[in-house]
């Protein structure tokens, strides 16, 4: 199975870089504008169609040879979901069918900027089409509230779920912001399915694959040269992949159930997205204007702006998110229940809007000081 990973990590690597090549031929590129845009030179946002062609080859191949029983001509041992009997395997294909769909048409809201309204459109409607042919939803919420499993009806589970996976998908966009934040936000969410379902499959392994050579890449690990954006394409179809993964993962789908994944639990493994959004959420609402508009009020913004460098800003909130992850991950393992990980993690939730305003207010005087002294 390492073996497999490696190669797959090889053709991954080569996939990127031609990709890569190709966008900056064509001029597709991200270039600096200096407000919010504060990198040197422009750079191809290829890393998200990378990403989308790497992991649908290799779940491809891993089904082959599945179908055709090569485990044992091949002398390999691919565990196909890692979860047995018990993975929805169908609705996982609808999954990443629909997250192919959103890739193309956010790919071209990239190119060509199309209106806001169009890209909620075709999140909403691959977040229906994955409900009802895929036939999962949040129905199960868990013992939030300590008297017993909270079970929503047919139909307010149907627009619970559409919230949830547009909502975790735009979470995820919103924090693609510096260098290597996003992609540490991604592994969380991967190693947290790992961790909390105990197993590990060939989609882990593949998604693994897929991702990695974009990290090394956006990092600069390999030169600026080779430097990519994942583009809101690629983060929105990792953003919907994330969460349909979750729903599946934590819900009984025809009497189907991965074991150790809980609802709440799911909350801690992508905390720090959510928080972001929620707060960048509140402070636009207060602001009157849009919540898909453009500002700088994420939390990598607020370092940025205190004068932090990238890389010290992405040490340091990279560090807030694994603390929350750790902290649910461990709450998880010590089989808290349900209205205790919830408790917990609004307790984080109201602490992170404090250490918010804390930053804000502190980078507000420190701007009338700036102005203040010319």
């Amino acid at each position: 199975m390492f073996s497999f990973f490696l190669l797959f990590l090889l053709v991954g690597f080569i996939i990127h870089l031609l990709i890569r090549h190709f966008f900056k031929k064509r001029n597709f590129v991200d270039a600096p504008d200096g407000v919010k845009k504060q990198h040197k030179m422009a750079v191809p946002i290829s890393g998200g169609l990378s990403f989308g062609l790497s992991y649908c080859l290799f779940v491809l191949v891993c089904l082959l040879i599945f179908y055709f029983d090569l485990n044992d001509s091949l002398n390999i041992q691919l565990p196909l979901n890692g979860y047995g009997s018990n993975f929805p395997f169908f609705a996982f294909i609808i999954l990443l069918l629909l997250s192919l769909v959103l890739l193309i048409i956010c790919l071209i809201d990239d190119l060509v900027n199309l209106p806001v309204w169009v890209r909620l459109f075709v999140q909403i409607s691959c977040s229906v089409l994955f409900i009802q042919l895929g036939d999962v939803g949040l129905i199960n919420l868990g013992s939030l509230l300590g008297g017993g499993e909270i079970i929503l009806d047919e139909y307010l589970a149907f627009i619970f779920t559409i919230f949830c996976i547009v909502g975790v998908t735009n979470a995820f966009n919103w924090i693609d912001g510096i260098d290597g934040f996003f992609g540490s936000q991604v592994l969380l969410a991967l190693l947290g399915m790992i961790i909390l379902s105990g197993r590990i499959s060939v989609f882990h392994i593949t998604f693994l694959s897929a991702i990695s050579p974009y990290i090394v890449m956006n990092l600069g690990l390999l030169g600026d040269k080779f430097k990519v954006f994942i583009g809101d394409h690629g983060a929105m179809m990792i953003g919907f992949l994330i969460a349909g993964s979750f729903v599946m993962l934590s819900q009984a789908t025809e009497g189907i159930h991965v074991e150790g994944i809980r609802p709440v639990d799911a909350l801690w493994c992508i905390g720090l997205v959510l928080l972001n959004a929620f707060r960048v959420i509140w402070k636009r609402l207060i602001k009157k204007t849009s919540i898909f508009s453009s500002d700088r009020e994420h939390i990598h913004h607020y370092f940025l702006d205190l004068g932090y460098s990238t890389g010290k800003t992405l040490v340091i909130v990279s560090s807030i998110s694994l603390i929350i992850f750790s902290s649910g991950i461990a709450l998880a393992l010590l089989n808290a229940p349900d209205w205790i990980s919830l408790l917990a993690f609004l307790g984080i939730f109201m602490f992170w809007n404090f250490f918010s305003k804390t930053i804000y207010n502190k980078l507000m005087k420190q701007r009338e000081s700036l102005q203040s002294s010319k």
